[in-house]
């Protein structure tokens, strides 16, 4: 779903990673999957990073006038999207047994600020979710995390029972190893010789 004014979210189709979870089991799966995204976004939005793929610039530095007012209510001027905390605790996570889907929830403001910063509307861009208008995804790491978080969910499988050969097939290769490496008469009665001396005898 395209970012937009009054819906700042991304769905995730996992379906494709989904295989070998139980039917019962897949929204669960899809839930936890979503979490262990958000956990990973973040930790991108700490390091003033996106987690979006191709997108690998730090986030543009706060105005002059915002750092001076950030540093003042919370004793840093880091552009992390952190000054109250709001946007962090209103990103929701919303499941399905097919998909998840993080959107930013509360207020009116905090949606509007949420749309500016990932389009780079009225501020500078600082994108923390992948927008679907231009297919955007999310970053290998965060993915991988969504797929650790559905591995649990998956029901171990069954070693194939190794099949033994029939045993006409394993008579004939004896037969055929026997003929091939027989000893010749001479050969039998010099190891029959040598087992007659005794091993001090030999060396």
């Amino acid at each position: 779903m395209p970012i937009k004014k009054e819906d700042v979210s991304f769905t995730y189709d996992v379906n494709k990673h989904l295989k070998g979870v139980p039917e019962n089991d897949r929204e669960d799966a899809a839930n936890d999957a979503g979490e262990a995204a958000l956990e990973k976004i973040s930790e991108y939005m700490e390091k003033r990073r996106s987690p979006v793929k191709g997108n690998n610039k730090n986030f543009a530095e706060l105005s002059d006038k915002y750092a001076k007012i950030k540093q003042k209510r919370v004793g840093n001027k880091k552009p992390n999207l952190r000054l109250t905390g709001e946007l962090l605790e209103s990103l929701d996570v919303e499941a399905d047994s097919n998909s998840f889907t993080l959107r930013v929830t509360g207020s009116e403001n905090n949606i509007e600020k949420s749309y500016n910063h990932n389009v780079g509307d009225t501020v500078p861009k600082r994108q923390f979710l992948p927008n679907d208008a231009n297919n955007e995804q999310l970053k290998g790491d965060v993915v991988k995390a969504i797929k650790d978080a559905i591995k649990k969910y998956k029901k171990p499988t069954k070693a194939k029972p190794t099949q033994e050969a029939p045993a006409d097939v394993v008579a004939e290769t004896f037969a055929n190893l026997y003929t091939q490496f027989k000893a010749t008469e001479r050969e039998q009665q010099i190891a029959r010789n040598l087992s007659l001396f005794k091993i001090e005898d030999i060396l």
